[in-house]
């Protein structure tokens, strides 16, 4: 027991006398964490087919604009089963049904239609489409800024662990300092047996609570590999966030505005009008141009006489009008279920706009709050090592002990981690302000062009 006493007070002179060494592992920086997760994260790049979908759905529908034109033939055996004489040749629009003599036939023509009244309709859900295009690209913005917001707590929550550990191995140091020399005193009758225990106790408690934040921190780090794909060491030095104190807060409605939530319901909001167009616009007759060249050859003899023998036979061209009277309320239905899905919109954009206002709102209350504290911790800290210094020269002139400076130690060491968490967690609060209230500025600073590609 004599030997553990003096190795215990060895070690506590040592550490007032060496300041806290900094760590030559690796360093875990935040724009790192985000660039490897946006990098392989598979929720983005669904996001980003999405996006390819609506862009192949809208030039599908635009093509509708362009006329059709297709070329057809018929190769065929005809044999005429009707043995009057004098038939004739029978055909309807260009196609012989019957009559003649049996023979090969050959047939080809040329067809094409253009569709005026596409550009009341389909034009109206070609537009459609375009603007699902916008909605799904701010998808995209809307689940990177998801994913941020959980790698920032996590990251945070991995930097808190950070100073937590280490401060707590000093005070677990200084805790178990004091205990030996109270055992050391209680040798010498100086000190109770029930202050021995108590030291003991604190030093068992501390012990215990970092075992419980060396494991919370280890699963933070799991977590954290499974946005980034990378593994991390338990010594990885994790960059802590640094707040400048000065953040400003403009109109709440116009952040929430510039958000990529409620920029993707506008869109979709703008969408749903044009194809609610379209649905009245179905009421009106549908209105195309045609066009047909034929060519015609028969021969009883051969296939290939046939074709030799086709040669240009008519051609027919008008205009094909189409007005609907009586569906069974198809179009009213589909015109009215439009109707419908814009006042879902509707309230889905005030949805957002009340989701959005109460987030910004928690977080200025937050930030709010911990700049208050953040000042008395401050004072508080000040105060600590003003004592300590007293302390200390008390001792020089005989008037406290060792222990008493290991305790009061304790103590500041105590005041400056509870210091140092809330210094970090006001940072990480700036920066879950920053990318609900400014995700553009943000994205750029911490990524470059963003990871929504397309």
């Amino acid at each position: 027991m004599p030997f553990r006493i003096i190795l215990i007070s060895t070690v506590f002179i040592v550490l007032l006398t060496v300041d806290i060494s900094p760590s030559l592992a690796e360093t875990l920086t935040y724009k790192n964490a985000i660039r490897d997760a946006l990098n392989i994260s598979a929720r983005i790049k669904v996001k980003v087919e999405d996006v390819n979908i609506s862009d192949a759905a809208y030039r599908q529908n635009f093509a509708g604009l362009y006329p059709e034109i297709s070329i057809n033939s018929r190769f065929e055996r005809y044999e005429n089963l009707d043995k009057r004489p004098d038939q004739g040749l029978n055909t309807i629009s260009g196609e012989v049904v019957g009559g003649g003599l049996s023979a090969w036939r050959s047939s080809i023509y040329l067809w094409g239609q253009y569709y005026i009244s596409h550009w009341y309709k389909k034009r109206l859900e070609a537009t459609y489409y375009e603007k699902l295009i916008d909605a799904r690209g701010y998808d995209c913005d809307a689940e990177v800024k998801r994913i941020l917001k959980e790698l920032t707590d996590i990251f945070s929550a991995l930097a808190e662990g950070d100073i937590k550990l280490k401060y707590g191995s000093e005070i677990v140091t200084r805790l178990q300092a004091v205990f030996g020399l109270k055992m050391r005193a209680f040798a010498g009758g100086q000190v109770s047996y029930e202050d021995v225990i108590k030291a003991e106790a604190e030093v068992t408690c501390a012990e215990k609570e970092i075992a419980a934040i060396r494991k919370e921190f280890k699963e933070n780090l799991e977590r954290l590999y499974s946005y980034t794909g990378k593994a991390y060491g338990e010594n990885v030095e994790i960059e802590r966030f640094i707040s400048d104190g000065k953040k400003q807060f403009a109109d709440i409605s116009r952040l929430i505005e510039e958000t990529p939530e409620y920029k993707a319901r506008m869109k979709e909001l703008e969408a749903v009008k044009f194809k609610e167009k379209a649905a009245a616009n179905n009421f009106w007759p549908d209105i195309s141009l045609y066009g047909r060249y034929d060519y015609y050859g028969s021969n009883v003899n051969s296939i290939d006489s046939s074709m030799r023998d086709i040669r240009e036979s008519s051609y027919a061209a008008g205009m094909y009008i189409t007005l609907p009277l009586f569906d069974g309320g198809v179009r009213k239905w589909e015109r009215k279920r439009n109707l419908y899905e814009i006042r879902k919109q509707e309230e889905t954009i005030k949805a957002v706009v009340e989701e959005k206002n109460r987030d910004i709102k928690t977080l200025v209350a937050g930030y709010t709050e911990l700049s208050r504290a953040l000042k008395h911790y401050r004072n508080l800290a000040d105060q600590y090592h003003k004592m300590l210094e007293i302390t200390k020269k008390a001792h020089t002139l005989g008037e406290r002990s060792v222990m008493d400076i290991a305790e009061m130690e304790k103590e500041t060491l105590t005041v400056e981690r509870d210091l140092k968490v809330t210094e970090h967690a006001m940072a990480a609060n700036e920066k879950r302000l920053a990318l609900e209230t400014d995700y553009k500025n943000f994205i750029t600073e911490h990524y470059g062009n963003g990871a929504c590609k397309y």
